[in-house]
């Protein structure tokens, strides 16, 4: 009886080793997730005021087509269209509770 009970705790702290192992891995991938998210949702924020700010400066005309500048901030509209292709939803890595 002595036998079985030994071998019973070792396998049981075995497994409650294993359990708080792998306890500790998934806390820390949450937390490398929770940061990428992060990260992910501020330069969304800066694509989509980078796309304000483009659409600000095409509103009041500055730009004419025919010159260097022109051309150029016509150049600079294409990349922003481009860009904004990557912007995030609003609610991205946001836990539902």
């Amino acid at each position: 009886m002595g036998v079985l009970v030994a071998i019973l705790s070792v396998i049981v702290a075995g497994l409650g080793y294993v359990v708080f192992n792998l306890n500790r891995k998934v806390v820390k991938q949450e937390q490398i997730i929770e940061s990428q998210v992060a990260y992910l949702r501020n330069v969304s924020y800066l694509i989509q005021e980078s796309k304000i700010y483009v659409e600000q400066l095409d509103e009041k005309g500055a730009f004419r087509s025919d010159d260097e500048v022109g051309v150029f901030f016509n150049f600079m509209k294409e990349i922003q269209d481009i860009i904004n292709a990557y912007r995030l939803p609003e609610d991205y890595g946001k836990t539902s509770k």
